[in-house]
C-alpha cells in the first residue's frame, strides 16, 4: 500500500521553512541582497537535512539509493559552503553533528522526517522523494531572488541533482509498491514531466 498523506505536523513544518517570497532583487553582480544571503544559509542547512535524513536511512534500512544520494548531497552542501566563503557568510552548519542543525524548524523537520521514514522502507523512500520536490521548489524561488550568475549556476546545478535524486527515488517507490508515484509537495504534472526524462549531467 502506498503510504499515506503526510502527517499534519510535517505538512505544517514544509511550508514554514519553505524559502520566503520577499522583496525584489536589489543586489548586483558583486554585493549581495539580504534575500540572497539568507536563501544561501538556508540552502547550506537544506541540503544538510537532505543528507544526513539519507545517511540516517541508509543506516536503518541497508538501501543504496539513500548512500549514493547522500554523497551527491555533501557536494551541494559543499558548493553552497564555496559560495559562502566567497561571500564572508558565516556557516550555519559549521560544527553541527549528523542531525544538528542551526534552524530550529530545519531542526523539527529532520525530526519529523526521520519518525516518517523510521515506519518502513516505503515510507523512508517516500521521504526521499518528498524532500527532492521540495528542494526543487525552494530553489526555484532561490534563483528567483539572485542576481548573481554564481550563485545561479550553483543552485542550478544542485536543482539537477535534485531531478535525478527524485527519479531515483520514484523508480524505487514504483519497483516496491508497483504503482505509479504520486507527487507531495509539486504537482503532479511537472513530477510526471520530470520522472519520464532520462537523467542528467548536472555541473
Amino acid at each position: 500500500m502506498l503510504l499515506k498523506k503526510i502527517p499534519l505536523l510535517l505538512a505544517t513544518i514544509l511550508l514554514t521553512t519553505s524559502l520566503p517570497i520577499q522583496a525584489a532583487k536589489t543586489s548586483s553582480s558583486t554585493t549581495l541582497s539580504t534575500t540572497e544571503k539568507a536563501d544561501l544559509l538556508f540552502m547550506r542547512e537544506e541540503e544538510k537535512v537532505a543528507r544526513d535524513v539519507y545517511l540516517t536511512m541508509y543506516d536503518t534500512w541497508q538501501v543504496t539509493v539513500f548512500s549514493n544520494i547522500a554523497s551527491s548531497e555533501q557536494k551541494h552542501m559543499d558548493a553552497i559552503l564555496s559560495l559562502l566563503t566567497k561571500y564572508k557568510l558565516s556557516d550555519p552548519a559549521a560544527g553541527n553533528l549528523i542531525g544538528q542543525f542551526t534552524n530550529t524548524e530545519l531542526q523539527d523537520l529532520y525530526t519529523a522526517l526521520i519518525a516518517m521514514g523510521n515506519q518502513s522502507k516505503l515510507s523512508a523512500l517516500q521521504v526521499g522523494a518528498l524532500i527532492e520536490e521540495t528542494d526543487i521548489e525552494d530553489i526555484v524561488i532561490a534563483i528567483e531572488h539572485s542576481d548573481n550568475p554564481d550563485i545561479d549556476k550553483v543552485y542550478n546545478n544542485l536543482m539537477c541533482g535534485s531531478r535525478n535524486h527524485l527519479r531515483a527515488f520514484v523508480g524505487n517507490i514504483e519497483n516496491l509498491t508497483g504503482q505509479s508515484y504520486q507527487a507531495q509537495v509539486l504537482d503532479q504534472e511537472e513530477v510526471d514531466a520530470i520522472v519520464e526524462s532520462p537523467m542528467e549531467t548536472c555541473g
